[in-house]
């Protein structure tokens, strides 16, 4: 193996959902690198009325989980 690491800006892949189980959940699903941002990235197999054949793609950035723990006001 190269010491090389992948510059994965600027790229990204989908692959099959494993756990899709309704109609409306995502038939793809995979993230994405745009200029260094990463985003979640979700496709749908779709066909237009004329019969042809499409992807349907919909992304959403990638947010770190907060670590700031939550304040309670009363601790009663």
């Amino acid at each position: 193996m190269s010491d090389k690491t992948y510059d994965n800006t600027n790229g990204g892949a989908l692959f099959p959902n494993d756990r899709k189980e309704k109609a409306t959940h995502p038939d793809f699903r995979g993230s994405i690198n745009v200029n260094g941002t990463d985003y979640w990235i979700k496709g749908w197999k779709k066909e237009a009325k004329t019969g042809a054949k499409y992807l349907s793609l919909a992304v959403q950035p990638k947010v770190e989980a907060s670590t700031t723990p939550s304040v309670d006001t009363d601790p009663f």
